[in-house]
């Protein structure tokens, strides 16, 4: 079988394929690449997290995933169809929450619903969303506003939004980046453990820059460069994982370093990583 087949079989295999994508804009009558060249198979199931200095691409390629800009060059498939614009198969988790700031917390998460599914019925529709508050510890604020709640809280209610349409592909944009760093840990728990509770395993792609949470979370980090991806590197951490026993072992020190020479590269000599700087 030639390399051409052997690609164009992987990628008919991958829930989502990316072969040869181009991404450049016009602005000011000036072009701008963003991406050039991505070439990406992800399976079924997997948890991928992008990482990347900032401006590298990452956010780029998640909206290219979630149909939202279409590419200037190359295929992107799922389930081996063109994405063509945003598709029910896909839910999207934003950095900032996007609530509906005049609607509850139910409501917010019964208009997704409502709208993936237009012949839902309204009662129908408020018992998915009280569920998958439920999931997400806000069963005691189903009917608070979102000026209300706290961030944590305010972005539990958006993944609850996005899981609450049964997604096939859950496409997160550094989701928990703007929370603080004890919030961030129990999101990163929540996520993990509503991931590994489904029984089919969502497959979810998700953009962060913060090295620790892309370990603790994923099967696969995509490392970017500038408008590329610089490497794959799978991440075989057995499952279900404890943050702090991982943090213990060898082996995740190892990668850790390993990546954090990748962010740092330029100045990497410069930098005290094993007395604990990062």
């Amino acid at each position: 079988m030639s390399k051409i087949e052997t690609e164009s079989k992987r990628n008919q295999e991958s829930k989502i394929a990316v072969e040869h994508l181009r991404m450049e804009y016009t602005s000011n009558n000036k072009n701008f690449l963003a991406l050039e060249d991505i070439n990406l198979n992800i399976e079924e199931g997997q948890f991928v997290c992008i990482i990347g200095p900032s401006g590298c691409g990452k956010s780029t390629l998640l909206s290219v995933l979630e149909g939202l800009y279409t590419p200037t060059g190359g295929d992107v498939r799922i389930n081996g169809i063109p994405v063509d614009g945003p598709g029910r198969e896909r839910a999207v988790v934003f950095q900032h929450y996007s609530l509906f700031p005049w609607l509850t917390a139910k409501k917010n998460v019964s208009f997704s619903i409502a709208q993936v599914n237009k012949n839902i019925k309204k009662t129908r529709a408020d018992e998915i969303s009280v569920e998958y508050l439920k999931k997400v510890g806000l069963e005691d604020f189903i009917e608070k506003l979102p000026g209300e709640l706290s961030g944590g809280m305010q972005q539990r209610v958006a993944i609850a939004r996005a899981l609450a349409v049964s997604p096939e592909i859950l496409l997160m944009d550094e989701p928990f980046g703007a929370v603080d760093a004890k919030t961030r840990v129990v999101l990163q728990e929540l996520l993990l453990n509503l991931w590994e509770s489904d029984g089919r395993r969502m497959t979810v792609v998700f953009v962060t820059h913060d090295i620790d949470e892309a370990l603790l979370l994923s099967d696969r980090i995509i490392f970017m460069g500038p408008k590329h991806i610089r490497c794959d590197i799978p991440v075989a951490f057995p499952r279900p994982r404890e943050k702090s026993e991982l943090y213990a072992t060898e082996e995740y020190a190892k990668l850790r370093v390993e990546l954090v020479n990748m962010f740092y590269d330029d100045i990497a000599d410069k930098i005290d990583i094993e007395g604990g700087w990062l």
